[in-house]
Parts: structure tokens; C-alpha cells; sequence
């Protein structure tokens, strides 16, 4: 009667084990198509910087896209998140984010001739059970011309 105790007991600790570890795997994979999912929007945000244009923003002929007017642009914010980061294909839930576009004149010159480089960082946001994360992307567009 003992060793069927024991085996019981050892049974119901090995299947606990399992089940949490089970649990852990299934948040870790959340965790990654939702990191997935911001990289994806961050990067779909700087693909449309670097390919849209003209860009040129000498003073003579000043063509700059919305997408690279300096300063802050935000879409959503904490509070309202408006930026879909992931939809479940079968319930259809989703995670929703924000998304801030930073974009600074990098004051690069050569010789004394300003170069018009822009400097531009895009950073997708997100809660996921209670816990923020973020995902940021950089890069520099130079003018057309």
C-alpha cells in the first residue's frame, strides 16, 4: 500500500511539472509572435520612409513626405492603443500598441555643405499581461538628390 502511495504521489508531482512547463512554453511562444508582430509594424513604418518620396529637403527645393517631417509622431498611445501588433487567427482577439516615429536632422556635413541626412527611430509598444514591451528600429535616409 505504500508503494502505491509513493508512485501516486510522485505521479501527481511529475504531471504538475509537465502542465507548468507546458504553460511556460505556451507564454514563451506568445511572447515571440507578439515580438514578431511589433517587428513586423516597426518595420513596415521604416520601409515606407526609406522608399518614399521625393526627398529633398534643401532649402531651394524643400519636397519632404509626411512620413519624414521632423519632429514626433505618434499613432496610439498607452492609453488608446490603435496599432494592431497581433491577431489571433482563430478567435480573433487582438493585441493591441502604439507606435512612435522620432525623426532628427543628423547635422552631418562634409566640407561645410550640409549633407540632409535624417535620422529616424521607430518604436512599437505594447501591454501584454500587464507587463509593457517595446521594439525599436533606426535608420537614416539621405536626400534624393
Amino acid at each position: 500500500m505504500a508503494e502505491l502511495m509513493v508512485a501516486i504521489g510522485l505521479f501527481g508531482i511529475t504531471s504538475a511539472a509537465a502542465v507548468a512547463a507546458l504553460l511556460r512554453i505556451n507564454t514563451n511562444a506568445a511572447l515571440c509572435r507578439l515580438q514578431t508582430g511589433a517587428c513586423t509594424v516597426a518595420q513596415n513604418q521604416i520601409d515606407l520612409i526609406l522608399s518614399d518620396g521625393p526627398f529633398n529637403p534643401q532649402p531651394a527645393l524643400n519636397q519632404v513626405p509626411p512620413e519624414l517631417t521632423l519632429g514626433e509622431t505618434d499613432q496610439g498611445s498607452a492609453a488608446a492603443p490603435t496599432i494592431a501588433v497581433y491577431t489571433d487567427p482563430s478567435t480573433g482577439q487582438k493585441v493591441l500598441g502604439w507606435m512612435q516615429t522620432v525623426v532628427k536632422d543628423a547635422g552631418a556635413s562634409s566640407g561645410g555643405t550640409a549633407l540632409y541626412v535624417y535620422q529616424v527611430t521607430v518604436t512599437v509598444s505594447y501591454y501584454y499581461k500587464g507587463r509593457l514591451y517595446s521594439v525599436s528600429l533606426n535608420t537614416m535616409r539621405a536626400s534624393d538628390t
